[in-house]
């Protein structure tokens, strides 16, 4: 037998690496969900809550939204956030229409007596 280079060695092993799938992301719904929220805890301060809490509700209200679309567009990823972020955004009309109402109650009781 011939004892020449490859002879008696080892076969050559190759190794195929896989890489996992990038799981689905929905940031937007993140994102809107948090902004709702800073919106809705905005709206709870007296006088400046009025001002300063629309732009975060109103974005949190589009981002929602979008965040709906990409979670139908993957199959429910972050579905339950998006939802969370519409409801957070809508939430200070609400708070606001009962603080503005409060404060006409009290303005109109305090010029009557």
């Amino acid at each position: 037998m011939s004892s020449g280079p490859g002879w008696g060695s080892q076969p050559t092993q190759y190794v195929y690496v896989q890489h996992a799938p990038k799981p689905p992301t929905n940031g937007l719904a993140i994102a809107g969900m948090v902004l709702g929220i800073v919106g809705a805890a905005l709206s709870l301060i007296p006088f400046v809550g009025i001002f300063m809490c629309w732009l975060p509700a109103l974005l949190g209200i589009i981002f929602g939204f979008i965040g709906l679309g990409t979670a139908k567009r993957i199959g429910g990823f972050r579905r339950r956030e998006a939802i969370a972020a519409i409801v957070c955004g809508f939430l200070p009309i609400p708070i606001i229409l009962f603080g503005v109402m409060i404060l006409a109650a009290i303005g109109s009781a305090s010029h009557t007596s």
